[in-house]
């Protein structure tokens, strides 16, 4: 089998935008002119980057009414021991405190989580933590531990562009994982096959006609993993106190037996070797040791077949390109990217060098492939803020920055999609529900709620009013700033190429937002409805236009009309059904 087909075809403004619009969310006038006359190499080697650091991580940026001051949350009666503004992630609830914070740190994290989205930088790295958590699924439902779920997530980020295998190794032994598939409850004594089935039935092997694993791997793998735990508390001084969730092992729950495998494994023996005497940090025992060996070599042997590549491959495929793998993709895509992913199997930047090849490849550019797909919830919501470049407040007003992200959230999880809560071990149905796959997303109760975000995009002035940091609360009184933002569509198309000229700003508005792909018809239809109000001039926008940028207090009765006649295209656009695929 060769190389996968680079693409040759010319590297324009309609291929650059095919491009952006599946490696981030949304695509923005700012982003086109950052990428303005590079190669399709020079744009795939900045998309797809090694993984960088970690980004900061969730503050404590929540309160309610029994926080007598933001600056004194120590008092009792307080919904956190962690001060205002700073990270919860290294301290655990201490059933001591007045209050449990948990269920306010799930929901910051998931905050937090869409706010690293919504900040997304040029590369593919968010949208491959995503792809992580419908593949590698947990639930902040099931495993209600906000510590648990951030570990979980870092390693996400760890490997969004890393080596699968080793990305399976570590999340096997995740106390998030533990929890979520019943790993702390699988002893010698009462096996659960929970996390061996989905070890090869979705996150490694799969279900395809090639996946010859059986019912006795299953149980041989359920014994392998026999013996761990999660370890929530430790006593100090004689007194138990939380910690953060690690794993733990029990050696008399482990199972030392030999475990055989089938043919689809080449009969694989697994042993736990007890020639081996010495063990390394951070292995608490010998028989800790031997066990994760034994694990070690559970995940080598799965990662000897050819299967696990194909798996990924196509899950791959199906995140980034398109729903369907037909036997040419199978041969010409899928095989060659296989083989792509096996030849550096333990390389570091695994995932990175198949990326590289499969957004450089001739199949992804293909016409078809192109507008083809159903915005997930998170796609659309996320990349309309991001594409409207919406003036998102900062740091500086941490209330503020929290309750928008909390707010964009919201508009995810209406139309359909949890983040870091899938609805189940499989994750959301579109990225692997047969026959219809992303056309899952949008139905009679998700397109009223994609159509009430983007008028509230459009429309909305988003006013929240917060405690005041500086005073206290005294029980009466509630002292407190106001914070407002607004979409200035006016200031959105300053950055188009010329916005005087009603004939180029529909034209890149269409591009932008549609893709480039309706006819002249309807973008003239577009400009006289919207532009000219029904005149037959072009002078009509071009005037009322610059009299209104010279003067946003103009009398002028035109001119005054111009945020609302962009507010109203905008709008329409964003009804537009190809504005909801990509």
């Amino acid at each position: 089998m060769g190389s996968i087909k680079p693409y040759s075809g010319s590297f324009g403004k309609p291929e650059l935008i095919h491009l952006l619009r599946r490696t981030l969310f949304g695509v923005s006038k700012s982003d086109l002119n950052y990428f303005k006359g590079r190669s399709l190499n020079q744009v795939v080697d900045q998309l797809i980057p090694a993984t960088p650091n970690l980004p900061a991580p969730p503050v404590r940026a929540y309160y309610n009414n029994a926080d007598p001051t933001k600056d004194n949350i120590e008092k009792v009666g307080t919904v956190d021991q962690v001060k205002w503004g700073e990270t919860w992630v290294n301290t655990p609830y201490q059933t001591n405190f007045a209050a449990n914070p948990y269920g306010y740190r799930g929901n910051n994290l998931k905050y937090w989580m869409t706010g690293m989205q919504l900040s997304q930088d040029r590369s593919v790295y968010e949208k491959m933590v995503l792809f992580f958590q419908t593949l590698l699924v947990t639930e902040n439902s099931v495993v209600e531990n906000p510590h648990s779920m951030y570990l979980t997530h870092t390693l996400y980020r760890k490997y969004a562009m890393g080596n699968y295998k080793q990305l399976i190794k570590d999340i096997t032994l995740d106390p998030g994982m533990l929890r979520y598939l019943n790993g702390q409850l699988n002893t010698k004594s009462a096996p659960d096959e929970n996390y061996g089935r989905e070890l090869q039935e979705l996150f490694t092997v799969g279900k395809g006609p090639g996946s010859g694993y059986t019912e006795d791997d299953v149980k041989a793998a359920a014994k392998v993993l026999t013996g761990w735990n999660v370890i929530s508390s430790e006593k100090v001084n004689n007194v138990t106190m939380n910690i953060i969730p690690k794993r733990g092992f029990n050696k008399n729950n482990h199972d030392t037996n030999t475990k055989t495998f089938s043919a689809f494994y080449a009969n694989t023996q697994i042993k736990n070797d007890t020639s081996i005497t010495t063990f390394p940090s951070p292995f608490g025992s010998i028989e800790e040791y031997r066990a994760w060996l034994e694990i070690d070599q559970l995940i080598e042997m799965i990662f000897n077949t050819d299967e696990p590549s194909r798996y990924i491959c196509r899950r791959l495929w199906n995140y980034f390109v398109y729903y369907d793998i037909t036997p040419e993709i199978e041969s010409e895509v899928i095989e060659p990217l296989a083989e792509l992913f096996r030849l550096h199997k333990n390389d570091p930047d695994q995932l990175q060098i198949v990326l590289k090849a499969l957004f450089s490849s001739d199949y992804f550019f293909k016409s078809e492939h192109r507008g083809c797909m159903i915005k997930s919830p998170t796609d659309f919501n996320v990349g309309m803020f991001r594409q409207f470049e919406f003036p998102l407040p900062n740091d500086s007003k941490l209330e503020a920055q929290y309750a928008m992200w909390n707010q964009v959230r919201s508009y995810v999880f209406n139309a359909g999609q949890d983040i870091n809560d899938p609805p189940n071990v499989a994750g959301w149905p579109a990225y692997y529900q047969s026959p219809s796959f992303h056309e899952i997303w949008l139905d009679t109760s998700t397109y009223p709620q994609r159509k009430s975000a983007y008028e509230s995009v459009a429309k909305n002035n988003y006013a929240f009013s917060f405690a005041d940091a500086t005073k206290v609360y005294d029980g009466v009184n509630s002292p407190s700033y106001k914070f407002a933002v607004k979409m200035n569509f006016v200031d959105f198309v300053k950055r188009f190429e010329n916005p005087s000229d009603p004939n180029s700003l529909i034209d890149e508005a269409v591009e932008l937002l549609l893709g480039g792909t309706v006819s002249q018809g309807v973008k003239d239809q577009l400009k006289t409805t919207y532009l000219l109000l029904g005149q037959s001039t072009d002078y009509y926008w071009t005037d009322a236009y610059e009299v209104y940028l010279a003067n946003p207090n103009t009398t002028d009765p035109e001119s005054k009309r111009v945020p609302s006649m962009l507010q109203d295209l905008f709008t329409y656009l964003m009804s537009a059904a190809e504005y909801h695929l990509c």
